[in-house]
């Protein structure tokens, strides 16, 4: 009966030693919480009191050049904001506009073809002209692209690396 005795005595102490870590746990995450929430009330204080010193300060009922020069600083960079988000919107409200051949130059005779040109094929594309230095030949579509690429951008065709 003593092989069973100390079987129990130590499931016994490991279930002690279960609670006793669950506890500590609970209790540390609980102080851990208070302190965050003591934390976030001492933010929140500084805050409004950096809200009522600036008040003062505007209306000129306070006088520090020390708090005066980071009362410019806060103004530049809201300025700041503020110019980067109208540069946003004017980026946002930007449209892409298709490139017009200049006055008097005439457009390549292209055949006009209802496919999606990774499927159009007309004679000259079966034998294209040498690609410039840097570029080739899409061997699917004949879209020109440079050498480095590893995918077709007009196609999405895999190329031999």
């Amino acid at each position: 009966m003593g092989f069973l005795d100390n079987i129990s005595k130590t499931i016994s102490q490991g279930v002690d030693r279960a609670k006793f870590e669950a506890d500590k746990f609970q209790k540390t995450t609980r102080l851990q919480n208070e302190i965050n929430e003591l934390k976030r009330q001492i933010d929140a204080n500084r805050l409004e009191f950096a809200d009522r010193a600036i008040q003062l300060l505007r209306a000129g009922q306070f006088q520090s050049a020390t708090l005066g020069e980071i009362l410019k600083a806060l103004d530049a960079l809201q300025g700041s904001i503020t110019l980067k988000e109208e540069e946003l919107k004017s980026s946002q409200s930007e449209a892409f506009v298709d490139p017009t051949p200049p006055v008097g130059v005439q457009a390549q005779n292209v055949p006009i073809s209802s496919e999606p040109p990774s499927q159009a094929r007309s004679a000259t594309a079966a034998t294209p002209a040498p690609a410039p230095e840097g570029m080739k030949f899409c061997p699917n579509c004949q879209f020109q692209m440079p050498v480095s690429a590893m995918f077709c951008p007009n196609c999405g065709a895999r190329l031999g690396v």
